[in-house]
């Protein structure tokens, strides 16, 4: 395996004080809406019946208020390694945990919207180094989509699902991974499906939980 080129730089995630001082301000003085005219009980099924319960988001927003640790994920996505590098002048970022097993195999996953790669941050030590020794292991790669978490946003029109997923083999053969596998779901279920049909000399095979079929296709003989 050819090792990562130098364009590849190391990335460290720190929300200023006052940024997280101030999502907090702003959580205190949210003006929340009135509770629904029909209450039911916790358990009942048609509880979200007239949308989110009023305590259900008070509930939430008092959380987030209170209770989340921004700098404990920060921690968590640090330790895990982050870096960013520049693809066609947009500066792109993303997870990378490589495997300890000589076997593993590229995996590059991509999340959806709105999502981001906090999608995968309680699987990537499990894909790349799992318990069991016959179970599959992976070097995970993770990026942000241009626009979302830590990747820039782009300031000219082209950024389709094309052009990313030409981005993706692109930060994959950088990191030295010139075949791989692809998981998404949503956007990036999208993204991985183009993947596949445009770069089968890379792409080993795709996982998606985003099923796409033209209208009007039968699907007789699917499960």
């Amino acid at each position: 395996m050819p090792p990562p080129t130098s364009d590849v730089r190391a990335f460290t995630a720190h929300a200023a004080d006052a940024d997280l001082e101030d999502l907090r301000a702003r959580l205190a003085a949210a003006r929340l809406p009135e509770a629904e005219t029909v209450h039911h009980a916790a358990s009942a099924p048609g509880r979200w019946g007239q949308g989110v319960p009023l305590a259900d988001l008070t509930d939430v927003a008092h959380y987030w208020r209170t209770g989340y640790d921004w700098r404990s994920f920060e921690a968590r996505l640090n330790r895990i390694g982050q870096f960013r590098t520049v693809i066609d002048g947009l500066g792109i970022h993303f997870l990378h945990r490589r495997s300890p097993r000589a076997d593993a195999t590229p995996l590059v996953l991509t999340h959806g919207w709105p999502g981001s790669v906090a999608e995968f941050v309680d699987v990537v030590d499990e894909l790349a180094e799992p318990a069991g020794p016959d179970a599959p292991a992976f070097h995970v790669v993770a990026p942000s989509l241009p626009g979302f978490g830590y990747s820039d946003k782009p300031t000219t029109t082209g950024w389709g699902t094309e052009k990313i997923a030409a981005a993706w083999v692109e930060l994959m053969g950088r990191l030295g991974y010139r075949t791989f596998l692809a998981h998404g779901g949503d956007w990036g279920g999208n993204i991985t499906t183009v993947l596949g049909g445009r770069f089968p000399a890379h792409v080993l095979g795709i996982h998606t939980t985003f099923a796409q079929a033209p209208p009007g296709v039968s699907t007789e003989g699917l499960t």
